[in-house]
C-alpha cells in the first residue's frame, strides 16, 4: 500500500527489535529513508538496516541512550544532517530499568530510588528531550509527524509496574499539550498504545499455550502482532492522515471480557 512516504526522512528510536524493527522495515517497504537508534546492540541495528535496504528503503544507524540527553541530541542532529531534514519521528525506545522489567518488586514500599528514578527519567524525560530536539526539524517539514509509543499498562496497570506505567502515562499528557504547540506548524502528534504484543505469533516471555488462552479474554479474540502496531504507526505518520491529532490509538486486542 502506497502511503505517500517515499523518500520521507524518518527516525525510529529503539529500532533494533520488536515493534521498532517491524515499523522501521515497514517504512523501508514504503521507500522511506529510515534512521534507527540503538543503545547497546549495534549488530542487531545493523541487521535491521540491511532489512530496511532489502525492503526498498535507505537506512542509517545511530546510537542513543534515553538516560543520556546528550546522546539524544546527538542522534537527532546526526539524523537531520544525514537526511537533510526530518519528516517523521517514532518515539519507540524503552528502558526497563536496572532491575529488569521481569524482576520488578510488587510492593511500592520495596521500590528503590535507583530503579524508580532511571525508569522515569528514561521513559518520560528521555522522550521529552527527544521531542524537544526533533521539534525544529519537524516544524520545517511539509508533513511533520510525531508518534509516541505508550503501553496499555498505563491504563490497566500491573503489580510492580508503577514506575514504567507512570512514565508512559506521562506521555499521554505530553501528547495532549504537544498537539497545540506543534500543531500550530502543521505537525500531527499522536500516541499509539500497544497491549501484549507478539512477534510472528510468539511472545518473548509468555509460552504459546498461555498466549492462546490470554487471547480469548480480549474482545478481538486475538493479541496484536508487531505488524499490527507498525501498521497503525505508519498510517498515522503518513500524508494520508491529515486530521488525526492528539489521539490515543489503542492496538490491544480490544477490551477485556468479563470473567
Amino acid at each position: 500500500m502506497d502511503l505517500g512516504l517515499r523518500d520521507a526522512a524518518v527516525l525510529v528510536t529503539g529500532g533494533s527489535s520488536g515493534i521498532g524493527r517491524t515499523t522501521a522495515i515497514g517504512y523501508g517497504q514504503e521507500g522511506a529513508r529510515v534512521a534507527i537508534t540503538y543503545n547497546s546492540r549495534k549488530d542487531a541495528a545493523e541487521a535491521v538496516a540491511e532489512e530496511i535496504e532489502t525492503a526498498g528503503g535507505t537506512a542509517y544507524v545511530v546510537p542513543m541512550d534515553l538516560n543520556e540527553p546528550e546522546t539524544i541530541a546527538a542522534a537527532v542532529d546526526a539524523t537531520v544532517t544525514h537526511w537533510g531534514g526530518l519528516d517523521v519521528v517514532v518515539a519507540n525506545a524503552v528502558d526497563w530499568g536496572n532491575a529488569g522489567f521481569d524482576e520488578r518488586p510488587e510492593k511500592i514500599e520495596d521500590g528503590r530510588a535507583e530503579w524508580w528514578v532511571p525508569v522515569m527519567r528514561a521513559n518520560l524525560e528521555g522522550n521529552y528531550h527527544l521531542v524537544q530536539q526533533a521539534a525544529p526539524a519537524l516544524r520545517r517539514s511539509a508533513h511533520g509527524r510525531l508518534v509516541l509509543i505508550s503501553t496499555d499498562l498505563a491504563e490497566r496497570g500491573l503489580a510492580g509496574a508503577w514506575p514504567y506505567g507512570a512514565a508512559k502515562a506521562g506521555l499521554h499528557g505530553l501528547v495532549a499539550s504537544l498537539q497545540h504547540d506543534l500543531g500550530k506548524d502543521g505537525v500531527l502528534v499522536n500516541l499509539v498504545m500497544p497491549g501484549i504484543t507478539l512477534e510472528n505469533g510468539e511472545h518473548r516471555v509468555i509460552p504459546r499455550p498461555a498466549v492462546e488462552q490470554i487471547a480469548t479474554t480480549f474482545s478481538a479474540r486475538k493479541l496484536p502482532d508487531t505488524a499490527d502496531v507498525a501498521d497503525a504507526i505508519l498510517f498515522l505518520t503518513s500524508p494520508r492522515t491529515t486530521a488525526i491529532q492528539g489521539e490515543i490509538v489503542r492496538v490491544t486486542g480490544g477490551h477485556l471480557l468479563p470473567a
